[in-house]
């Protein structure tokens, strides 16, 4: 937290402090994947939308090994 929150944004008060960490917490809780739960955010992992988040992936992979299997079959 230090390194990514505090030391850059540099605050000059309590208030400057609780605005930077209210702002890394948020983004880390609701835009940051995390390796650690697959890639998906702490917040949708818990409400329990893994699953989901992870079919929606599934099937963009499948359709994207479709596409290039069909232009390998278009160039040969």
């Amino acid at each position: 937290m230090k390194g990514e929150c505090i030391r850059p944004g540099t605050p000059l008060s309590l208030e400057d402090t609780r605005r930077l960490l209210e702002g890394f917490v948020g983004h880390y809780n609701n835009v940051r994947l995390n390796i650690a739960i697959g890639y998906i955010t702490p917040k949708d992992m818990l409400a329990g939308h893994q699953q989901e988040i992870q079919a929606e992936r599934d099937r963009g992979l499948d359709a994207a090994k479709e596409r290039r299997k069909n232009r390998r079959q278009g160039a040969a």
